[in-house]
């Protein structure tokens, strides 16, 4: 069992030696197929380690060590296969869409494929180490893999930029994880996780440094305003980084840090209250959204916060609820990415103000979106609405009223601007310009990407048993906590301590099934009346009285412009950035006389200030 560790990286590596190696040969399409297959056989590989830590075992493999404290050592339980799972099963039906959606593109196809077996590759690495040294390099590898695919189409300006941005928002931060990393190596001697002896060396300022470096990775405000500017890559791109692998490394790493020491109460303070600050600004700035993957984009935002609250309750439910909203997340966002990268790809633009009527041309699409959007939003039968009523069965069985307040707030809100895409893109009507355009539905390897993830949403909302026997009991009791979760068919609860929101869950269930049992009986007899000219100054109403998504966002933008102002931290941002480079600059200009004529003084200078400062700093 333990060869199987390292097999799941072995397919994934051949896989990225075969694109290197047949770069000439295949076909674009035939490439494509490669990559999903090297990613379907690391998801068989991991899912053939699945029986073993079901019966709450963990699987070791070390490969070899340099000496005593830096070591290639693995160490697989129950959270890192989640990760694994979602990188490997989430990451190969992205893989088996982006067969039709990428195969057009005239050049650097085997650099995006090797580029996104490597990103996925990364999170496996990571989640599979037991030394942090490894961890941190995986780390490293995943941001360097994130600004590559972000700035794939290098050629245009705001590609470009938005790599840029990745890169520095979250390399940075990540520098507080190896200072973190290093100081528990100083204050412990080792670099292996596992060892009994990283626990008492695990420090409140430790803690602090490594939840800096998570924050980036997991767009947590204030270090969230990356990911919006990610958007402009190849879809694909944006639905691992968001869905699968990129944002999902800061949680693993927030989750591992309860393997690593006991949390005081102040720890969960402060993580719960980042996520809830999370989730209220990410739901904020995705009303104001007319893009389609931006909108996304910033959902994703307020969806991470959700998951960080849940992790930060640290009790059982908590912790257990956090977890499948992250196995759920990854799910449902991946498939509404996929879906928006479907329309653009058929219509040409993501805007969603030029957009409206899809659903008539691109029927199965809309219908998975559909499916999707039910989740995020928490509509009963899907796994977002096990998610959402998890959490908020772990708020109030921690006593933590607000957790609850914003988590329902911000729920309706995710409502609005979810539906107010729905209508936008594929209700209502369709304008002049996609009418005499050429629209059809997704190809049918994109299709089979979004319907594998769109179907699983629903499996996990009718039995998230499947997912709590399977995965997440395993990850709770991993992380130290010695209990279990019993759930039943739609996510009920047969402990008592879920017995009240159970109760609401059905009497949700009950007044979804009475309302949409109203809706198709008055639904022949609705008509919506056009003349309404008296009412609107002699303008006529349009698209049936809907709202389009611009109606919405002027709204959204022009009364919540303060809220808009004081949470977003860009400026300051953009006013560091300036400074730095008024100061590389000036240093530049008197450098640059210095090294033309006295190039060997101009080094060893350098060589000096560097030395200093590593030897007493």
């Amino acid at each position: 069992m333990n060869q199987l560790v390292v097999l799941p990286l072995e397919a994934l590596g051949v896989g990225i030696l075969l694109q290197v190696i047949l770069s000439r040969v295949l076909s674009p399409k035939w490439k494509g197929w490669l990559a999903f297959l090297a990613g379907v056989t690391a998801l068989i590989a991991i899912l053939a380690l699945l029986p073993t830590i079901i019966q709450g075992s963990t699987v070791n493999r070390t490969l070899f060590s340099w000496d005593q404290n830096i070591s290639l050592q693995y160490h697989v339980d129950g959270l890192s296969l989640i990760f694994a799972l979602m990188a490997t099963g989430i990451g190969s039906a992205i893989l088996l869409y982006c067969i039709q959606y990428i195969a057009h593109e005239p050049e650097g196809i085997t650099r995006f494929y090797v580029l996104m077996l490597t990103f996925i590759a990364g999170l496996v690495n990571l989640v599979f180490s037991a030394n942090l040294l490894l961890v941190y390099l995986s780390w490293e590898v995943i941001g360097l893999c994130s600004y590559f695919l972000v700035g794939f189409w290098y050629k245009e300006t705001v590609a470009v930029n938005g790599a840029r941005k990745v890169l520095v928002m979250t390399h940075i931060p990540g520098y507080g994880l190896l200072a973190g990393i290093l100081l528990l190596y100083h204050q412990s001697g080792t670099f292996v996780w596992t060892d009994p002896s990283i626990s008492a060396a695990f420090t409140t300022g430790i803690f602090v440094l490594m939840l800096v470096g998570a924050m980036a990775k997991s767009v947590m405000f204030p270090l969230h305003t990356w990911i919006p500017e990610a958007m402009n890559a190849p879809t694909p791109v944006s639905a691992l980084l968001h869905s699968a692998c990129y944002v999902k490394a800061g949680v693993y790493l927030i989750a591992r840090m309860y393997s690593l020491a006991h949390w005081p109460h102040a720890w969960n303070i402060v993580v719960i209250t980042l996520g809830c600050v999370t989730i209220f600004v990410g739901a904020i700035f995705a009303l104001a959204q007319t893009d389609m993957k931006r909108l996304l984009a910033y959902s994703t935002i307020s969806q991470l916060g959700y998951i960080i609250t849940g992790l930060g309750l640290g009790t059982n439910l908590g912790i257990a609820a956090g977890l499948f909203y992250c196995l759920s997340h990854g799910l449902f966002k991946g498939t509404l990415f996929l879906c928006a990268g479907a329309v653009q790809h058929s219509t040409g633009t993501r805007d969603m103000r030029r957009l409206g009527g899809l659903a008539a041309k691109m029927p199965w699409t809309a219908r998975i979106w559909l499916i999707a959007t039910a989740a995020i939003v928490g509509v009963p039968l899907t796994n977002g609405f096990v998610a959402k009523w998890l959490l908020l069965d772990a708020a109030l069985d921690a006593n933590m009223t607000i957790v609850v307040i914003v988590a329902w707030v911000v729920s309706v809100i995710t409502a609005i601007y979810m539906l107010k895409a729905t209508v936008s893109v594929f209700y209502g009507e369709m304008p002049a310009w996609l009418k005499e355009s050429h629209v059809h539905d997704a190809e049918p390897s994109m299709l089979g990407g979004m319907g594998i993830l769109g179907f699983l949403c629903l499996l996990f909302g009718l039995a998230p048993q499947i997912l709590f026997k399977g995965l997440v009991n395993p990850a709770v009791t991993a992380l130290g906590f010695d209990w279990k979760i019993t759930l039943t068919w739609f996510g009920l609860q047969t402990s008592s301590a879920g017995v009240q929101v159970t109760l609401g869950a059905a009497i949700a269930l009950v007044a979804l099934l009475f309302g949409a049992l109203i809706f198709a009986m008055t639904r022949k007899s609705r008509v919506v009346a056009n003349n309404v000219a008296v009412f609107t100054g002699g303008e006529p109403l349009t698209d049936n009285a809907g709202m389009r998504a611009v109606d919405f966002t002027v709204v959204a933008e022009s009364n919540l412009a303060p809220v808009y102002k004081i949470t977003d931290p860009d400026p300051i941002y953009f006013g560091l950035w300036n400074g730095i480079k008024k100061l590389a600059n000036g240093f530049a200009v008197v450098m640059d006389p210095i090294s033309e004529k006295f190039p060997i003084w101009a080094s060893a200078l350098l060589i000096v200030v560097v030395f200093v400062i590593v030897w007493f700093i």
